[in-house]
């Protein structure tokens, strides 16, 4: 019976009576490292003081700086600069400061807030959805035919914090961006649609047919100057000096590209364009144009020409690389601002340049020339040596060479001398929205030092 027994238990037994192995679980993922950082910089410098009289005041500047990141996943920085004023020259300024001491035009907009984040970071750009956050100095959206190098920190008494957002969806890709996080001011966006990946499954097929709509917006709230000295009358109390209002405007935008050809060296495309901006005489624009890249081990090359059509009160790249000055006076520094500017019936050659050599030299820059007689550029050089300890940046730009210019010229540069120590300078043009309208335009420079840690 036992023998028997036994037979019937192991033929009910789905092992039959080999021993079971237990299955170790799939590992899991590792946990994202989690990274501290704290440090700080000190700097000393020269600043115009904004005034039609436009001094130079010396300010010791102050950033305290923490940051965290986790992985790839979400990392965040704060640290805003705290310029203190050692000397007002001429002694217009400092009634207003914070505390007498605290320059006062720092912080005297909901937008200014902005310089509490030096950066924000969710998601990584190949991720489904990612944001940034932080200073913007050379943003384009798309093919840049609105939105294009555009940099929101050209106006001096404004530090605002600029946000992109990105959702990519199968064969749309979605971006917003907004030029500052706490007041309402530039909005764009742009919806773009891969038309080979709605329709083959062929990786090959894929970014080679996209159609693009983009959109940009800028309400042109809140007070456009700061206001310098108080404006008093006998037996009246102070009040601050009227203000030249600005006026908002809305462009949209519709692209087509085609890659013609495609390899790991050398990429051709083809793109065509029509752009309108949302005016009583609904302005027109239209654009032809191809692009090349070529990549070599130790070269990379971008190339881009257009041509261009466009009259009255709508142009390619509005929001360009000086249009926080722009707002103001389109060119020049006392002349209509781009809004109320009107341009001639008539057409632009443009053409755009990025050079990439040895991972340490980088060279863009773009330039649009029309035929009534003006010249737009903007460039951009950047150096990286000695293992990226020492990076410098040189960036020059003008609008409306031929006609009147403005020069836009900055320099940055930061070398770090220890693991934890570096020294860091910058200087350039400065310029000052008055509350009249026109510019006020000056020279500044600084330098200092900065110490930081990381676990």
């Amino acid at each position: 019976m036992l023998p028997l027994a036994l037979v019937l238990v192991l033929a009910q037994s789905p092992d039959g009576g080999v021993p079971t192995v237990v299955q170790a679980p799939p590992p899991l993922d590792p946990e994202p490292t989690v990274h501290l950082s704290a440090g700080a910089e000190g700097e000393l410098g020269l600043l115009p003081s904004g005034s039609a009289e436009n001094g130079v005041d010396l300010m010791f500047g102050f950033r305290p700086m923490v940051g965290m990141a986790v992985g790839d996943v979400f990392s965040i920085q704060l640290g805003p600069l705290i310029r203190l004023r050692v000397i007002d020259t001429p002694p217009l300024d400092r009634a207003r400061d914070l505390g007498g001491v605290v320059r006062g035009q720092d912080w005297d907009r909901s937008g200014d807030f902005g310089e509490l984040l030096q950066s924000l970071r969710i998601g990584t750009e190949t991720s489904t959805f990612h944001l940034k956050a932080g200073p913007i100095h050379k943003k384009t959206l798309g093919l840049g035919h609105l939105l294009f190098r555009y940099s929101n920190r050209l106006n001096a008494d404004a530090r605002p914090s600029a946000a992109t957002a990105v959702l990519s969806v199968s064969f749309l890709r979605f971006e917003v961006f907004a030029s500052d996080i706490f007041a309402g001011r530039l909005f764009a966006a742009e919806v773009t649609w891969d038309i080979g990946r709605s329709f083959s499954g062929d990786a090959s097929a894929h970014g080679r047919f996209m159609l693009s709509l983009s959109g940009g917006h800028d309400f042109a709230v809140g007070t456009p100057a700061a206001v310098r000295g108080p404006v008093c009358q006998a037996e009246q109390p102070c009040e601050p000096a009227s203000v030249a209002m600005l006026e908002p405007s809305s462009l949209v935008h519709l692209d087509v590209s085609a890659v013609l050809l495609r390899s790991s060296t050398i990429s051709l495309m083809l793109v065509a364009g029509l752009g309108a901006r949302a005016t009583a005489s609904r302005d027109l624009g239209f654009l032809l144009g191809g692009a090349m890249d070529v990549r070599l081990s130790d070269v990379e090359v971008s190339l881009r020409a257009e041509g261009r059509k466009q009259a009255g009160a709508f142009r390619h790249g509005y929001f360009g690389p000086q249009y926080e000055l722009a707002r103001f006076s389109g060119i020049g520094f006392g002349f209509p601002a781009l809004a109320s500017e009107m341009l001639p019936d008539a057409f632009s050659v443009f053409g755009e340049l990025r050079l990439r050599l040895l991972q340490l030299i980088t060279v863009d820059g773009a330039v649009e020339a029309f035929t009534f007689g003006r010249t737009d550029f903007d460039t951009t050089l950047s150096v990286e040596l000695l293992e990226k300890k020492l990076i410098a940046e040189a960036r020059v730009g003008a609008v409306g060479l031929g006609q009147a210019p403005r020069w836009l010229l900055t320099a940055g540069l930061r070398w770090r001398l220890f693991t934890s120590f570096y020294v860091l300078g910058s200087g350039g043009t400065v310029f000052f929205p008055a509350p009249d309208g026109h510019l006020v335009r000056g020279v500044m420079a600084s330098a200092g030092v900065g110490v930081d840690i990381e676990r």
